[in-house]
């Protein structure tokens, strides 16, 4: 239980609910939300709420674990409120809603102590948003809140929701979809990236900002490394990307004991783009360059949500784009993307007969790169090798579809098809999705003019589909290559 907080609730000061007016964002915002951050006896946090209401509002936790460690609800006139079904209901007065708490942050991410929900690392933590900040509901439509933090010295927050002015806002997305914030000490840097699309000829150069921050556990040079690895990786997904994959991101770092340089990933995007990472407390800089993780993270922050049981889809395109970056930036060989193929594709075969909306853990892997490649291929064939899946999933980001916004499967592939003015994804959805066509990838290899022979990989430049296999790994010749150094390199 928590103690009193005068230290804390002092942070919090009677804010409007609109900003001034020399920042004044295009909407007011349905609620506010003034969240004071202090660190006396451990991260805690004071939140104050102000909806803008005619009728009541529910306030919901996201379960017992969140519960436990939220004490002093009251409403905007101090009277506490008690539970009753998971949440703290409050009627309107004079068309607001008002209610306050506490939250002991440092102890729920204790308990909770998983990388993927909530993990604390010295004074900092990192906790999805929704494990702290209550879900107002009652509204008609989702609610526009903004977020403002002051934070006492020392400590700092970070999220991947948009600045508006002084606030982080949270729009067209529910609390428990926001992605996650990390609060309290910790390493935090902004690394300016190229805005989505905008390395595409003819285009006006525009900044976006990777945030990344970084628990406490890392040595300084581990850090350093760190950060080294993230700026390369960025920028090997913007020359694939031609931009990078969202104009705000955070990544943030998670120390781990653990033998692997690194471990699990976890992209959360609905309020903006957010991605956790487990790294391994020593940091070996030339072993993380060999991981995919972080790549295949950053892939999935460039494409919308695709539901529908669409999670074939979204891990198809990253595990299959995730080495063709990794080759273009001059990370792997050509020889090395085929061999993972060819070792690994046979695991997602079986799906196909089941059809793809019905795949199953690997097969959502495996099954789903069988289909990007078979969708790059018929791309490049249809265009005469003008685009491939790189303009597909480029055209789909650029046209508004980017990773805070859901789509379902045939809204995807529409977009693609309008990207590359062909009918391949569409086509290749409806023969694989629901309608159970099977593939042989033994068939695929040889039109391919791609095997493997006592552990080598060896191409046939007469196979009738050679030409488009030549561009899929390291693209067209006529496109122009941007390797990346690597550290030991430059």
């Amino acid at each position: 239980m928590l103690g009193r907080l005068p230290a804390l609730l002092a942070l919090l000061l009677p804010l409007p609910i609109a900003v001034p007016a020399q920042a004044q964002p295009a909407s007011p915002p349905d609620c506010a939300a003034d969240v004071g951050l202090g660190a006396e006896g451990g991260l805690k946090i004071a939140v104050d709420y102000r909806c803008r209401s005619d009728s009541p509002i529910t306030f919901r936790t996201a379960g017992e674990a969140a519960t436990a460690h939220i004490i002093g609800v009251a409403d905007g006139g101090g009277r506490s409120l008690r539970r009753s079904a998971g949440a703290w209901q409050i009627e309107p007065s004079n068309g607001r809603v008002e209610l306050r708490y506490r939250f002991d942050l440092m102890a729920y991410a204790r308990d909770v102590d998983s990388p993927t929900i909530a993990i604390a690392r010295g004074d900092g933590v990192l906790a999805l948003l929704e494990g702290w900040l209550l879900e107002p509901r009652g509204f008609s439509r989702l609610p526009v809140i903004d977020i403002r933090v002051k934070a006492a010295d020392g400590l700092s927050f970070a999220s991947g929701l948009t600045r508006m002015g002084d606030a982080w806002r949270l729009q067209g997305t529910p609390v428990r979809f926001a992605g996650y914030a990390a609060l309290g000490k910790f390493a935090l840097q902004e690394i300016p990236v190229p805005a989505p699309g905008s390395l595409r000829p003819g285009q006006a150069r525009k900044e976006g900002v990777l945030r990344l921050a970084m628990l406490d556990g890392f040595s300084e040079q581990g850090r350093d490394d760190l950060a080294d690895w993230v700026r390369r990786t960025a920028e090997a997904e913007a020359n694939y990307w031609r931009g990078f994959t969202a104009d705000r991101l955070m990544l943030a770092i998670v120390p781990m004991d653990m033998a692997r340089s690194v471990g699990f990933g976890r992209t959360v995007s609905g309020g903006g783009a957010t991605i956790m990472l487990e790294v391994g407390r020593q940091v070996d800089k030339r072993r993380l360059y060999d991981q995919w993780t972080l790549v295949h993270e950053l892939i999935h922050t460039g494409m919308p949500y695709v539901e529908g049981r669409g999670t074939w889809l979204m891990e198809g395109a990253a595990t299959y784009v995730e080495p063709i970056i990794r080759a273009r930036a001059g990370w792997k060989t050509e020889d090395e993307v085929w061999k993972e193929w060819i070792e690994n594709m046979p695991r997602g075969v079986a799906v196909f007969d089941a059809g793809l909306m019905n795949a199953v853990g690997q097969q959502n892997y495996w099954g789903g790169a069988i289909f990007m490649l078979l969708a790059d291929l018929g791309i490049r064939r249809a265009t005469g090798g003008a685009k491939g899946l790189e303009d597909c999933l480029g055209g789909v980001l650029w046209s508004g579809l980017d990773a805070t916004t859901r789509v379902t499967v045939q809204g995807f592939a529409a977009a693609c098809d309008q990207a590359t003015g062909s009918n391949v994804m569409s086509e290749l959805v409806r023969r694989h999705y629901a309608a159970r066509e099977p593939v042989d990838l033994a068939a695929l290899w040889k039109r391919l003019g791609v095997t493997e022979a006592k552990g080598r990989i060896v191409y046939d430049d007469k196979a009738p589909d050679a030409e488009w296999r030549k561009m899929i790994v390291m693209g067209p010749a006529n496109r122009p290559r941007y390797p990346v150094k690597l550290p030991w390199q430059s």
